[in-house]
Formats: structure tokens, C-alpha cells, sequence
């Protein structure tokens, strides 16, 4: 069994985008951590900045957005590498990105060349990152699109991108991703454009894999049922913030932040009429003019004066949950009993 040890720390992340119209702020002060062994899902509606939080992780994020504070500190044996302070397309960050740290994109169509085999995309990831001849990176490929259950392999490693399912090029992504054996692996909702079974399949291959290789995960979605299934932690992000985060059972058990409680009322269940269903009212602020305060203050039935004048800062509810609410702040707490 592996030790869990803290393999990501990232402190007050900032990624601006700098357009004509004005600056776009995707990500706004993001603090979270990410640990070997375990899965984090990162949940919230789309546009949040789920994406963009973990392409900085990797040093992607593009033009016209920078990272233009805080810290991304990757634990490396025993160096501690700032991955934020590094040059996008230096060497360094380079050999950490499809090395150390891999991502798993949301369309593998996009993502894998038309112009090239499926196995001459995993085999120049493999020489890129390590000393095995082509040969040698040859006989991985094969032996890695077997480890993700792709039927005849050695056929396989051939062929086109073009020439596979949906479910087989999402395989060929994920083989490409564990290619170098990485401490952490990145999930961007790998399973958004699949059919039911297929989707059972990945998430199931994707955490025996897990197990054997005793990496990080780190899985984007805005799937709570998926989240149910994989998820050891939550962090749920709104308006490029992190609002809450705890273990699994305490976010569906017992949510705080409003947010995540209206998220989770918005699931639809099979028994429930679809008069019934109950989604998060009102909408995501225009991102070139954020509310004042709490960015969920808009759309929040228990927002106070205070929500629409400053922002919440971290509150601890124990140990392993925190919660970003005036509700659970202190000196509002206590103002409000007085009253």
C-alpha cells in the first residue's frame, strides 16, 4: 500500500486573461492540495475554471491568460519545484509535464494527432521522457494499450486515430498518459462524451490503474454521480474559487456551502417528476463583471449584507472540511446570535 504524501500544494493561484474586452479573472485565488494514492475530484458547473486551474498545473494555459500569482509546488523526491515561477516552455517545466505530472483531455480526438499512428504518439512521449530506444518504447506501447484493454494490441498500435471508437482513443490517452509511470495524473471529464457502459469501463480501468501504480488523481467533473463512485475528496469551485472541500461522504452527507447544497438538489433522481426538479436559480455572473463580495451571492437564498460587501475568507468546520461563507465565519456567527 503506498503512502499517502502530498505530491501538488498550490497556494493562492491567480490566471488572468487579458483581452480587449477586459480582464477575465478564471482563476482567483485557488488553494488546494493533492496527495498520492487518492483521488480529488474537482466539481462545479462549466466555465468555472476547472480546466484552466489544471492546465497551470502544467504550464498550458493560453495566451492571451497567465498565471499571474501564487504558488504551484510540486513535491519531486526531495526537491520542491515552484511550477508556477517557471518559463511555460522551459526545460524544466518540460520534462515535468507528460513525465511527472500527465493529463487525460476531455476529447481524445482533439487531442491525438490525426497525422500519426496511435503508437508513434505514446512512443515519443516514452523517448522524449526517458532512455528507452525506440524499439524498447515500441514494446511498452504495446504492453501499455494491452494494460488499458485495448483488443490486439499489436494491430492496434498502427492504426489511426481515426480508425478507433470513441472508447478506444480515450484508452489510447490514457496508455499515452501513464506512458512515463507519473506521480500525478490529470482527468479533464475524460469520460463527458461516452456512452454509459463505456464511461463504467474507463472510471473502473482508471482506478485499477491507480491502485497498481499508487499515482495522484486528479479528476475533473461536473458529474456528481461519477464523483459518488471515485472520489476520496471533493473541492467544488465557483467563479475560479474553491468554495468547499472535504472527504466525499461529508459533501454529500453533510454539504455547507449553499452552492454545494444547490448542486446537489439539482441531481436528478428516477423516481422524481420532471416538474420537480430543482435547479441552482438565477446565473453565472458575466465574467468581466463580478458581483461584489461572495461571487455566489446572486444566486444565494441565504445571502446577508455582508456577502454583497466582502469576501468570505477560509473557514474550518474541522479538520478535513473547509468552507468559504460568511455563514460559517465567526464574528458573523456570533453577530448574528446577538441580534
Amino acid at each position: 500500500m503506498t503512502e499517502n504524501k502530498k505530491i501538488l500544494d498550490v497556494k493562492d493561484l491567480r490566471v488572468h486573461f487579458f483581452t480587449d474586452e477586459g480582464v477575465v479573472k478564471a482563476i482567483d485565488g485557488v488553494d488546494m492540495h493533492v496527495e498520492s494514492g487518492k483521488t480529488l475530484c474537482l466539481v462545479g458547473e462549466s466555465g468555472c475554471g476547472k480546466s484552466v486551474t489544471c492546465r497551470a498545473f502544467l504550464g498550458i494555459v493560453q495566451p492571451p491568460g497567465r498565471i499571474v500569482s501564487g504558488d504551484i509546488l510540486f513535491y519531486h523526491d526531495d526537491e520542491v519545484i515552484n511550477i508556477a515561477k517557471l518559463p511555460p516552455k522551459g526545460k524544466k517545466v518540460r520534462s515535468i509535464r507528460g513525465k511527472e505530472i500527465s493529463m487525460i483531455f476531455q476529447e481524445p480526438m482533439t487531442s491525438l494527432s490525426p497525422m500519426y499512428t496511435v503508437g508513434n504518439q505514446i512512443i515519443e512521449n516514452i523517448t522524449l521522457h526517458t532512455e528507452l530506444s525506440k524499439e524498447e518504447a515500441r514494446e511498452r506501447a504495446i504492453h501499455l494499450l494491452d494494460q488499458v484493454k485495448i483488443p490486439n494490441p499489436g494491430r492496434l498500435v498502427d492504426e489511426y486515430p481515426f480508425r478507433l471508437s470513441g472508447g478506444m482513443r480515450q484508452r489510447a490517452m490514457i496508455a499515452m498518459a501513464l506512458s512515463c509511470n507519473p506521480n500525478m495524473l490529470i482527468a479533464d471529464e475524460p469520460t463527458t462524451a461516452l456512452d454509459v457502459t463505456t464511461q463504467a469501463q474507463i472510471l473502473d480501468l482508471m482506478l485499477a490503474l491507480q491502485d497498481e501504480y499508487g499515482m495522484a488523481l486528479l479528476f475533473i467533473t461536473h458529474d456528481l454521480g461519477v464523483v459518488a463512485e471515485i472520489a476520496d475528496e471533493v473541492a467544488v469551485m465557483y467563479l475560479g474559487k474553491i468554495v468547499e472541500r472535504a472527504d466525499a461522504d461529508t459533501v454529500f452527507n453533510s454539504p455547507k456551502h449553499p452552492y454545494t447544497q444547490a448542486l446537489l438538489r439539482s441531481i436528478p433522481k428516477i423516481a422524481m417528476k420532471r416538474e420537480e426538479l430543482d435547479p441552482i436559480k438565477g446565473m453565472v455572473p458575466n465574467p468581466f463583471r463580478r458581483p461584489d463580495g461572495c461571487n455566489f451571492n446572486p444566486r444565494c437564498p441565504y445571502a446577508m449584507n455582508v456577502c454583497r460587501e466582502r469576501v468570505p475568507g477560509i473557514s474550518h468546520i474541522n479538520a478535513n472540511h473547509t468552507v468559504s461563507c460568511w455563514l460559517y465565519e465567526q464574528d458573523t456567527v456570533e453577530e448574528k446570535a446577538g441580534a
